[in-house]
């Protein structure tokens, strides 16, 4: 533990020095404390679109409370006038309402008609009991609009009757929560790419090799870098909960796997990559998908489970004073701690000089690593290992799949949602012995097919086990058994992966057919057993 604190010291002593321009770390701070306001800003407005529209009112009109509305009063005179002149959109006169046929106009009125049912809806909800009725329905008929004297003279519009059905209602888009999400996002990854970015120079500086040569392990030096960064991202977290008036622990435990997961990323990006123009590119485009994983199932709470992959649902949820079970809470949370898990694991093994400064196309290294990550121990021990490991990334992937394949229609897009689960698949669980193969770790074929099969078992008890906490999620989804697997006592899936795994692997360790070309036929072969089972099979 004191080799961990003696290299976050130095982690933040090194960041002092970044710092001893013109900038300073109070104006950090302060960027900080700014967001967080505007954060506790966002959650006590109604609306975004403040004074969006002008309303006069005149007569015995109720007050407006709706911050899109601009009101004020007026004579009849004035409002027939300011109407006329565009200087208001809407002039209301006791229980009439009157518009210009403009654009901005119609949408004001169109406004004013929601905000009125869903006052109707409050005072009735507050009026009855709620054992009265159920559903409730509440029949709404609108006055006739007028046009304002004056104004193309036009018989007055009547609308029939409509019947509302509140349990029924689409939820409403959780725009402001979801931007209140986003500020605890932003110092989580504006700190992760100064991490990147001081690994990255002590990378090519070579004290990174130094520091390897000190009495300290690879773990230490991860840790140790990165416990300064992670700190800091805690705080905030925890600033930016009180400043918006929100439970702390609950706030900190849902961002917390976030900070592992983006961490996580952050950390592969310096140890695959030798130069800062390769880092900068491939962070901001870490940032930019990370950013879309985040927010965007977000923006469907309440429509949809599988808004419940990102954790910042959860937080919509918190802001909006509506409970989450654990259930709901491990589904995102879950995999983003076992893929940081993974991360610390993977650059344990890759934190070595050779790895480190070695110029190698991407490919190149990613077989190297994989290689390195399963050297240290025996064949038959480290390839379930891995396929059980990867496990939560492929996890991921498919739950973004079937989150996009559930709002489709089945066909060919559900087809290549198919045809990428069982790419991602097949990758995962046949990269490890190809690699072994190519060292001359394993040769016969006996060998490579029953590492085929422990591939298979390890990674069929990965997804099994994950599966279990998102049961609810996933099962109603039309596609879910195809991309996970179901079978009488899991024989056939298990039967299944090894047969897929073991075709990729003989075809190219045996008949020397390149890689890709083996995972196509093997993905093709898995991709037909997927279109099997969605049609009813096993």
């Amino acid at each position: 533990m004191n080799q961990i604190l003696v290299i976050a010291w130095r982690e933040v002593t090194r960041l002092r020095k970044r710092f001893g321009g013109g900038a300073s770390p109070v104006a950090v701070l302060l960027l900080l404390v700014v967001l967080g306001l505007s954060a506790c800003f966002l959650r006590d407005t109604v609306s975004l679109g403040s004074g969006l529209y002008r309303v006069g009112t005149s007569g015995d009109v109720p007050p407006i409370q709706d911050s899109r509305f601009a009101a004020v009063r007026v004579s009849a005179e004035q409002g027939q006038s300011l109407l006329k002149e565009h200087r208001i959109d809407v002039w209301i006169n006791g229980a009439q309402v009157f518009s210009r046929p403009d654009d901005k106009s119609q949408y004001a009125v169109r406004a004013l008609k929601q905000y009125m049912e869903k006052e109707e809806l409050i005072r009735v909800g507050n009026s009855y009991p709620e054992e009265s009725a159920f559903p409730l329905r509440v029949g709404i008929s609108y006055l006739s609009v007028s046009q304002a004297p004056g104004l193309n003279e036009a018989t007055p519009i009547t609308q029939p009757e409509e019947v509302f059905i509140p349990s029924l209602a689409p939820p409403p888009a959780p725009f402001t929560q979801v931007l209140i999400t986003l500020i605890y996002i932003m110092p989580i990854t504006f700190i992760s790419i100064f991490f990147t970015s001081s690994f990255m120079d002590e990378k090519i500086n070579r004290r990174l090799t130094i520091l390897l040569s000190a009495p300290v392990t690879p773990f230490q030096i991860i840790f140790g870098k990165m416990l300064p960064y992670a700190i800091f991202a805690v705080s905030t977290t925890a600033l930016i909960a009180v400043l918006t008036k929100t439970n702390i622990s609950l706030a900190l435990a849902i961002f917390a796997p976030t900070t592992l997961f983006v961490f996580a990323i952050y950390l592969m990006v310096p140890l695959f990559y030798r130069t800062f123009k390769d880092t900068t590119f491939i962070a901001m485009l870490v940032t930019t998908l990370t950013t879309a994983y985040l927010v965007f199932p977000a923006m469907f709470t309440n429509v949809n489970d599988l808004s419940y992959i990102s954790p910042l649902t959860l937080a919509v949820k918190m802001y909006r004073n509506e409970p989450f079970g654990w259930r709901e809470y491990l589904f995102p949370s879950l995999p983003m701690a076992a893929s940081f898990g993974f991360a610390i694991f993977a650059g344990t093994r890759m934190l070595n000089e050779e790895f480190l400064i070695g110029y190698k196309p991407i490919t190149r290294k990613l077989t190297d690593a994989i290689y390195l990550m399963m050297a240290h121990s025996k064949p038959y021990l480290s390839v379930p290992l891995w396929s059980l490991l990867v496990i939560p990334i492929v996890y991921m992937t498919q739950i973004i799949f079937l989150a996009f394949a559930t709002n489709l229609p089945v066909g060919l897009i559900l087809g290549v949602t198919l045809v990428a689960s069982a790419l991602v698949e097949e990758i995962v669980k046949s990269i490890g012995i190809v690699v072994l193969a190519e060292h001359g770790v394993v040769k016969s074929a006996r060998n490579i097919i029953g590492l085929s099969f422990l591939s298979a078992l390890g990674f069929l008890i990965g997804e099994k086990f994950l599966l279990l906490i998102s049961i609810g999620m996933v099962s109603q989804a039309k596609v879910s058994g195809a991309l996970f697997g179901t079978g009488l006592f899991l024989l056939i899936p298990l039967a299944a992966h090894f047969i897929f795994t073991s075709v990729i692997t003989l075809l190219r360790t045996k008949l020397k057919l390149p890689y890709t070309l083996a995972l196509a036929v093997g993905t093709v072969i898995h991709f037909l057993y997927n279109a099997y089972v969605m049609r009813g099979g096993f």
